[in-house]
């Protein structure tokens, strides 16, 4: 009997160790981290060429690069970024950029700049 129960207090202990082992999910900020290249570039709406394209690079040292072929582009290509704590903003050299979706490795972006309503679905 004491044998039944020293082994039932061990499988109690191993359950609930196993239970409260729950694996801490990434911030945004974490899943930001990535070179992402753009899939589908929207300005005002409308489908911009296959030729649109934006390769954005979010390093862990908070430093960001941006090549792109979409015309006109006047959002600096190089600076810091930061994320705001509800993980919707996106700051990139004091541009805001909302983001839309993120999970997994897919990312959605938008801004409005120069007069235009940008729109960029990425993918890592």
């Amino acid at each position: 009997m004491i044998q039944f129960r020293s082994l039932l207090a061990i499988l109690l202990i191993a359950t609930l160790t196993i239970i409260s082992c729950k694996k801490d999910e990434a911030s945004t900020e974490e899943n930001l981290t990535a070179e992402w290249n753009s899939t589908a570039v929207k300005i005002d709406g409308v489908a911009a060429p296959a030729t649109s394209t934006m390769f954005l690079h979010l390093q862990s040292s908070k430093q960001f690069e941006i090549t792109t072929t979409i015309a006109p582009f006047t959002h600096p290509k190089t600076g810091i970024w930061s994320v705001n704590a509800a993980g919707d903003k996106l700051t990139m050299a004091g541009n805001v950029w909302t983001i839309h979706h993120l999970e997994g490795n897919t990312l959605r972006l938008g801004l409005f700049i120069d007069s235009k309503d940008l729109e960029i679905d990425f993918a890592k």
